[in-house]
């Protein structure tokens, strides 16, 4: 599993990101959600969807100000960035619906570049590990 934390300090939101989840991984997701305020049964169906491969999930607390980011194990490299940018268009969505800005608009695509520097050393590692061996 490879994870990766950050803060977007001009919007005072956390992003923490875990990808290539495998079911070993299940206990840790579970318990990362819980902690985060995420009620049981939506906990309990967000493993069942990560225990998928090809499948992801983003938990976001508006009192808390973060979103969760997760990226099951994939069957394929694009499958792995396409998860990953799905799973950042509900992000960006999430935060944008907080601030009242048109996720159409530039400022929403400017978060969204934002989320996307910030993650991409993990996304890099997600989707060619055998890129940083």
């Amino acid at each position: 599993m490879i994870q990766t934390g950050f803060y977007i300090g001009e919007r005072d939101w956390w992003i923490m990101a875990s990808f290539d989840i495998k079911e070993k991984n299940l206990g840790d997701i579970y318990n990362a959600l819980m902690a985060s305020g995420c009620p049981d049964d939506e906990a309990r169906h967000a493993c069942m969807v990560l225990s998928r491969k090809n499948n992801g999930y983003a938990f976001t607390s508006p009192e808390g100000q973060f979103t969760l980011l997760f990226a099951s194990e994939t069957t394929s490299a694009d499958e792995m960035f396409d998860t990953i940018m799905h799973e950042l268009k509900h992000c960006v969505e999430h935060i944008s619906d907080y601030y009242g800005v048109n996720p159409k608009s530039e400022t929403a695509a400017y978060l969204q570049g934002e989320i996307a520097r910030n993650l991409f050393p993990a996304v890099a590692m997600a989707v060619c590990p055998k890129c940083h061996e």
